[in-house]
């Protein structure tokens, strides 16, 4: 499947859950797919997309989907070990597989040894195909993203 494709399945039915996606290609496809307030781009800070959501999700009644990349989830697995700890209720994780950094050129994650689905609940991992994808950049300063996420989620606490 390509990621997009996953990312369109992903939000096909999302209303009012907060969307946390991770750097790079994800978040500019997420944008390109379907760009709310309540999503939140983490632009150029690889692997924090989970520390983020959990945050939300135990801090709120907000229902929280994460989307991040294998890459980005090797980069900080002790946040999946928090997430199975935490076990937020409210927090649906999702992990678009394609086995690469496809960002920056292609090269091969470790994730074909791991079971990401078995070390943290409600994750769910998509295997997608390596395409590097071509979304546009996310016209939006990172203080714009901030600015906007935050005003719409305090105006709607749950």
């Amino acid at each position: 499947m390509k990621r997009i494709n996953a990312i369109k399945k992903i939000t096909k039915n999302v209303k009012n859950e907060i969307v946390i996606s991770t750097t790079g290609m994800i978040s500019r496809e997420l944008y390109a797919v379907k760009d709310r307030p309540r999503n939140f781009y983490m632009m150029g800070s690889m692997g924090c997309a989970l520390g983020i959501g959990l945050g939300i999700a135990i801090n709120s009644k907000h229902k929280v989907i994460v989307i991040s990349g294998d890459a980005s989830v090797l980069m900080s697995l002790g946040t999946l070990a928090l997430h199975k700890k935490l076990n937020p209720k409210n927090l649906k994780h999702y992990i678009l597989d394609n086995g690469c950094h496809s960002s920056t050129g292609g090269q091969p994650t470790c994730s074909n040894v791991i079971d990401f689905s078995k070390i943290a609940p409600n994750t769910r991992v998509i295997e997608v195909s390596k395409e590097k994808g071509d979304a546009p950049r996310i016209p939006l300063s990172p203080k714009q993203i901030l600015k906007r996420f935050k005003h719409a989620i305090s105006s709607n606490r749950s």
